[in-house]
């Protein structure tokens, strides 16, 4: 076996890049959540998530462009259960998630339904012009949402200590954090795929451990750091933020284009009713959770367990079969 130092440290500077970006960036989610006066969930729902996703859609985009759109419909839906299950769970088992705000709730639980029930509705015979219209009909309801995001925050009257940095540094900064995230998480995966195949591991198996999983990592770093810190919102809002730019949003776009490019969609032909049933579950027990008698509203370190041996149990059943 060929001990390769090169590939090793390049993993492990992919990891370096990640944390210290995760780590800078919750920071100023903090301030600039400070200084605009709303909530860090509405910080890291309405653009953190979006910074995080995009790793899902450079793979999406790739993926299609190269025809091969089954890998961009199960990336998307892929990650949303790893999102949930792993992502979620990891940070609730450090420190306690918590949404203080009920209409935030509310607002998340109708908005994760039509997440789970868009790509269900393609398990039906749809046609080209069928697909199409329920497609648009999830952007509009993306755009939906996200503005009702902001009008909820338009209630928070509370006054702040006043942050001396400027609104415009701090988006600054913002920005080349998620770039860091970006850059670190490339550098992993690619290092990572490479230190499997010299020591010939599977393709099936670096495809179901790394590629899946490595397309949440800015999410989970970004959670984990900020369960670290205890910068509660931040966790919740990233998740369910960037699970409704995967899902609403991008698989939408997706399934449009392959209908214009007349390959009769891509969705039908490439999900299957297990992926849905995950993806139904870790949506619902995540909202049973939150929903349970007791103030605040959060998930604690025993319901986040309950999640990660979830998406254990997802990982084996997939693999399994």
């Amino acid at each position: 076996m060929i001990f390769n130092l090169d590939l090793i440290l390049l993993t492990f500077f992919g990891l370096l890049v990640l944390l210290i970006s995760a780590h800078c960036l919750i920071e100023n989610i903090s301030d600039l959540a400070k200084k605009l006066n709303v909530s860090q969930f509405i910080i890291a729902s309405c653009t953190i998530a979006l910074g995080t996703s995009i790793p899902e859609l450079s793979a999406s985009i790739k993926s299609v462009y190269s025809g091969y759109s089954g890998i961009a419909v199960g990336n998307l839906v892929g990650s949303n259960i790893a999102n949930i299950l792993l992502v979620i769970g990891l940070s609730a088992t450090i420190y306690p998630l918590k949404i203080h705000s009920e209409d935030v709730i509310k607002l998340e639980t109708v908005a994760s339904i039509f997440v789970v029930i868009f790509p269900a509705i393609f398990l039906l015979s749809l046609n080209s012009a069928e697909s199409i219209m329920v497609s648009m009909l999830a952007i509009l309801l993306f755009i939906y949402f996200f503005l009702q995001r902001i009008n909820i925050e338009k209630l928070n009257t509370k006054k702040i200590p006043s942050i001396k940095k400027t609104t415009f540094s701090l988006i600054l900064k913002n920005i080349f954090f998620i770039a860091g995230l970006i850059l670190g998480s490339h550098l992993l995966i690619d290092s990572a795929v490479k230190l499997a195949e010299t020591y010939t591991i599977s393709e099936r198996v670096i495809g179901l451990s790394l590629v899946a999983i490595g397309t949440s990592l800015p999410e989970l770093t970004i959670c984990v750091a900020a369960a670290l810190k205890q910068k509660q919102g931040v966790a919740m809002g990233t998740v369910l933020g960037s699970n409704m730019y995967n899902i609403l949003a991008m698989l939408s776009a997706v399934e449009i284009y392959e209908n214009i490019g007349g390959r009769n969609g891509a969705i039908s032909k490439n999900i299957e009713i297990s992926d849905i049933i995950f993806l139904a579950l870790s949506t619902l027990l995540v909202f049973i959770f939150i929903m349970f008698p007791k103030k605040p509203k959060t998930i604690d370190r025993r319901e986040g367990n309950i999640l990660f041996i979830f998406y254990i149990v997802y990982i084996f059943l997939i693999f399994k079969g």
